[in-house]
């Protein structure tokens, strides 16, 4: 578990104070048969963001769930990139697994990517129970009258 505050990239657009906990779990797999490498990265935690409706902060919860391919190579990484680019690859998102990985970055990574790019509460606080935008009278209203003179 790891405070939201201390993902820095992640919080540098982001409102006010960060005070929320992510939870993130990484785990590796080999694959036998196929002798692939895997990483699973899951997180889930509450982050501050502005609606870009109505323009209040407010909580909201990202979850990531997502599968990397490890390869050993930058020159296996762009083979597999230009098989995806061909329509020909899986759509796996792959990395080149070094020495040393920053597991925290990559968690910080995979949450800055499930980041909505325009975050909107589901109703806005202001809107009360109106399930439909209040409607503003047409500017044609007046054309309407005037064929009727």
């Amino acid at each position: 578990m790891t405070r939201t505050g201390q993902f820095a990239r992640l919080c540098q657009d982001l409102p006010g104070q960060q005070d929320g906990d992510i939870r993130w779990r990484v785990r590796g797999r080999f694959d036998a048969p196929t002798g692939r490498s895997w990483l699973d990265v899951e997180a889930e935690g509450p982050v501050r963001v502005v609606c870009q409706r109505c323009l209040e902060a407010f909580s909201l919860t990202l979850r990531v769930s997502s599968t990397l391919g490890l390869v050993e190579t930058q020159a296996q990484l762009d083979a597999m990139d230009a098989l995806e680019a061909e329509g020909q690859g899986p759509e796996i998102e792959y990395l080149v697994a070094g020495q040393r990985l920053d597991v925290p970055g990559l968690v910080e990574d995979e949450l800055i990517l499930a980041l909505p790019y325009a975050p909107r509460h589901d109703v806005c606080p202001g809107d009360g129970d109106a399930a439909e935008p209040p409607r503003r009278p047409s500017p044609f209203a007046v054309l309407e009258r005037l064929g009727k003179d």
